[in-house]
């Protein structure tokens, strides 16, 4: 039986000055601070409401609810950090904005990704869960983004993802291996978050803008079309704020 951690929520919200009810119920969470400012700017008066190291949390509402924007991390260790912050601080919801890699012929560069669940291949989550442990988006999120993407028009795919530690040890093999079992994308993160979310028993999903296609070796982050599906998957995470409770 796993023992309980030094660190509890209790002593996160201690340690870290998190102060009751500075963050919303919903917490819309990307990587780099750029996309925060995205978010950010749709926001009715923002202000910050907390920050730790180079992580920075602001608060303010859209369409009556109080919603927390924050840079989450680009990798599995950082991520987990903040994740246990924003869970320890009392948010409920979280939507992860990220980006991958495409690991299937259909999902191209400018695609999104709707994370049903995660193939952990990173090294922070095995100090939450077994390694049978099943990570997987919480259905509420999943239909909430799927319907605002609908509504938005966006051409989105559902798909598991694999979250890796080593960006440069993704060998052809194991990208066709992971391609065969059905995995849609590859990315550095989305596992660890989703993990720590679970075990926190908070409502958690991910939407991923592709910006690769791993299989021919093609990368796209200064693709147009990467770019746009960059503010599409803002419009998407933000419209499904509407869709949760």
């Amino acid at each position: 039986m796993r023992k309980e951690p030094h660190f509890t929520p209790e002593k996160i919200v201690s340690m870290l000055g998190i102060k009751a009810g500075s963050l919303g119920s919903i917490a819309l969470i990307p990587g780099p601070k750029e996309r925060s400012q995205m978010l950010l700017s749709t926001l009715q008066h923002p202000a910050k409401s907390f920050s730790f190291l180079d992580y920075e949390m602001y608060t303010g509402t859209r369409n009556g609810k109080r919603v927390t924007v924050g840079n989450g991390g680009r990798y599995a260790p950082d991520t987990a950090i903040t994740t246990e912050i924003l869970c320890a601080g009392g948010v409920q919801n979280l939507i992860r904005i990220g980006s991958c890699g495409s690991l299937q012929e259909k999902v191209k560069i400018g695609d999104l990704i709707i994370v049903t669940g995660t193939v952990r291949g990173e090294g922070t989550t095995p100090y939450y869960v077994p390694q049978n442990h099943s990570t997987v988006s919480h259905p509420e999120i999943i239909n909430a983004l799927i319907e605002a993407a609908e509504n938005l028009g966006a051409r989105f795919h559902l798909g598991w993802v694999f979250t890796t530690d080593a960006l440069f040890q993704e060998t052809p093999e194991l990208l066709h291996q992971l391609a065969q079992q059905g995995i849609s994308g590859i990315d550095m993160v989305t596992s660890a978050f989703l993990t720590v979310a679970q075990v926190r028993q908070k409502k958690a999903g991910a939407i991923l803008a592709v910006s690769d296609e791993c299989l021919q070796g093609k990368l796209g982050f200064r693709d147009p079309c990467f770019l746009d599906a960059e503010e599409k998957m803002v419009e998407v995470a933000l419209r499904a704020i509407d869709f949760l409770k």
